[in-house]
This record gives structure tokens, sequence and C-alpha cells, in this order.
């Protein structure tokens, strides 16, 4: 497992740190002070050794967030974009969009963070970590397991709102062996203390339920190659060659494409 409570390795520890907010799956809490939720991010890094430039940009249905909460958050450095609702996955393809974009203009060594508990954004961070740049992750208390897989710390969503620490190795190894919290297929339950617990969103997104794409192209791949290769236990044998003059027989040799 990737995931951890570990500080930064020291060639990000001065390198920049993008967050991404997907906020259909990480409202704002009712009560929390949006004034200090950019604030409060930075000072979630720094605690372990994160020192370099941060920036926050924000996705989803603005118009679900009163005007005073985008106030606070655009006068605080928050990036505020707007994907009206109605697409499906409109604003997880605008940020993974964006997220790519942002790694052209921004070699490695740089970290990333994703708010977001969807694990359509599992591809591209390991790809993304694959190309040495540092994930980071904070998600509400379902967990998506690819996403922890890629993310070399993982925070609560509510953890990092108050500036908090990341869940430990421990916490972590628990989250993926303990039967007793997972919750479905390709999800797993995170152990939320009662100081942690979500509260009530201010507006008016909920958790968005993950629906596997039975149509993603990873699947319709395999369904090709099932559908080529087979099972070779149940592959019918070809028919052989005709014997050639004087009872010399042939060799079928397949063909490469």
């Amino acid at each position: 497992m990737a995931g951890g409570g570990g500080g930064a390795d020291a060639q990000y520890v001065n390198a920049k740190t993008s967050v991404w907010w997907d906020i259909e799956n990480c409202a704002v809490p009712r009560g929390c002070d949006p004034h200090a939720i950019a604030q409060n991010i930075s000072s979630a890094l720094a605690r372990m050794n994160y020192c370099g430039p941060v920036s926050i940009s924000a996705y989803g249905d603005t118009h679900g967030i009163n005007s005073a909460a985008q106030q606070a958050l655009s006068s605080t450095g928050v990036s505020l974009n707007h994907v009206p609702p109605g697409v499906k996955d409109a604003s997880d393809k605008k940020i993974l969009v964006d997220m790519l974009f942002w790694a052209v203009d921004n070699p490695a060594p740089a970290n990333y963070l994703l708010i977001s508990g969807d694990r359509d954004f599992s591809n591209a961070l390991h790809q993304l970590r694959m190309r040495r740049y540092n994930i980071l992750l904070a998600q509400p208390k379902t967990a998506s397991a690819p996403l922890v897989a890629a993310a070399k710390s993982v925070w609560l969503w509510t953890s990092l709102l108050a500036g908090g620490q990341p869940l430990s190795e421990g916490e972590l190894q628990q989250l993926v062996i303990n039967k007793n919290y997972t919750s479905s297929p390709g999800t797993t339950q995170i152990p939320v203390s009662g100081a942690a617990q979500m509260k009530e969103p201010v507006d008016s997104h909920s958790e968005k339920p993950h629906v596997a794409n039975q149509n993603s192209p990873s699947t319709a791949r395999g369904n090709r190659w099932g559908g080529i290769l087979g099972n070779p236990s149940q592959t019918n044998a070809p028919p052989p060659m005709p014997a050639g003059r004087n009872g010399t027989s042939f060799t079928r040799v397949p063909a490469f494409w």
C-alpha cells in the first residue's frame, strides 16, 4: 500500500502543491467557516513538511453554495470553477483535464492533492505517480481502494478541513483488511472518530454514489480479448492441414497482425 502518514520526501518538500477539490463529492460541512478552509489545508500540508507554493481549485455546481461562502472561498485564494449540473461526471472530467494540463506546465517533482472519493480519478493518479508526481488524497469516510493505493498520504476530508494529520499506516491497513468497514466492492469504509464525523453539508450536494462503468475502455478491451482468445480448454483445435505430395504433411503457422 502506498498510503501512510509519513512526511514529505526531500524532493517534494519545496515543490509546488496543486489541490483539486471536487465540491460535489466533498462538500463544505455545515458549521465550517469557509474563510478558514484554504488556510487549514495549507497548514495540514505544512505539518507534513510540504512547504512549497499551494494552489487550490474547486469544481462543481457553485450555485449550490451560498454567495457568502463563495465570497469567502474566493477571497482566501480558492479558485471556483462552476460546472453546470445535468451532465454525467462533468465535474470529474473537467478536473481530470485541468490536472493533466497542470502537469504539462509543472514537471515533476511536484505534488497533487485530490479532494474526492470518486474512484474515476484512480487511473490518472496512478499514471501521474509513475511519472514521479507525489500523490496526496483527502476523501469522505467512504474510501475508494484504488485511490488509497495511489496516495502517499490520505486524510479524511473533515480532518484536512481542520488542518489535521493524515491517517496512519495502521489505520490504512485496517481500512483495507478489516471486513467490518467494507461497504461495497471497490470501496472501503474508513473508521471515523466521533470528533471527525462529517457534518451535514451546507449546500445541496451529497456524496455521489459510484456506479462502475460497464462500458469502460478496460472492460471493453477485456471482452474483446476474451472473445478472441477464449478459454484455451474450450477452444476447438484447428482442422489438420491436408497432406502434401509423397505424404508430406504441412505445419500450420499462426498469422501475426
